[in-house]
């Protein structure tokens, strides 16, 4: 096997889950239906860029936020197709953000990590009432994943907030160190360059603001995701992280653990929201 094959076995969950292509138009499907549940406040702007926005519903006496920050690797998806996150909140009294940013190759990765530290900054300062505002949990899956850990290395306090504004992070399926993406297919979108990987590797980032994280994998997925995830908590042992893997999932059906009301990570999220985890 060619080192390019290997990381793209490795790394593309299209090419190791069977019905990868029925998944995205079942979460369409899905997504709609809680849209047409919940009432929302839609494409939200936080800032210039025409995929800054976000959608943020509100749960009657919110006592929390659940931010959720899709994947599609930096390049496709969208808030639009993972709106059924807020199944698993919004009727538990937590108030639920879903984040758009740019993609590339439009933009690189260096640009939307920007867009998610003014999308963090705006909801803040603009949008929470002090109930949500005092009980914020991040959460992202795959490049989501490396986003929401990504909120952990941030200096907020240069950003106008308090240093430590965020309860928990749950990075779902994550890339924290993007090197190995150069091997890949997808880098013909994501451009990650050697000179350009050190800067994005969460592994080698200082963490700059402090909470409780969960660094989620689907049992199933390549062991690559495994050893991602167990390199960030050594990388980031001062932060005492925890790793979940969730038996019988793969890289994109580890989601709904999320999602469903009494998931394992629905679960997670709700005792870091309580500071119980």
């Amino acid at each position: 096997m060619t080192e390019h094959n290997w990381h793209e076995l490795q790394y593309n969950p299209r090419t190791t889950v069977a019905n990868a292509s029925e998944i995205i138009p079942a979460w369409k499907i899905r997504a709609a239906e809680t849209r047409e549940r919940f009432a929302f406040d839609a494409d939200v702007p936080y800032g210039s860029h025409s995929r800054e926005v976000l959608d943020f519903y509100r749960a009657p006496n919110s006592r929390g936020t659940l931010i959720y920050i899709h994947g599609g690797y930096w390049r496709m998806l969208s808030k639009v197709e993972t709106s059924w996150v807020a199944d698993g909140f919004v009727e538990q009294g937590i108030s639920v953000a879903l984040i758009n940013y740019p993609l590339c190759p439009e933009v690189s990765l260096s640009d939307i990590r920007g867009s998610i530290v003014r999308a963090f900054v705006h909801l803040y300062k603009n949008m929470l009432n002090d109930d949500e505002r005092a009980n914020i949990v991040v959460a992202g899956h795959s490049a989501g994943g490396h986003l929401a850990a990504l909120h952990l290395a941030t200096d907020w306090k240069a950003n106008g907030l308090p240093e430590n504004p965020i309860a928990g992070a749950i990075a779902i399926s994550g890339i924290y160190d993007v090197a190995p993406l150069m091997h890949t297919t997808m880098n013909a979108d994501i451009r990650i360059t050697e000179q350009a990987s050190p800067t994005m590797n969460l592994m080698t980032a200082k963490v700059k603001s402090r909470a409780q994280i969960l660094l989620a994998v689907g049992g199933d997925e390549p062991s690559e995701f495994h050893r991602q995830a167990a390199d960030l908590a050594k990388a980031w042992a001062s932060l005492h992280p925890k790793i979940l893997s969730l038996p019988n999932t793969n890289h994109f059906t580890v989601v709904d653990s999320l999602a469903d009301p009494g998931g394992a990570l629905n679960k997670v999220a709700l005792a870091m929201l309580s500071r119980r985890f």
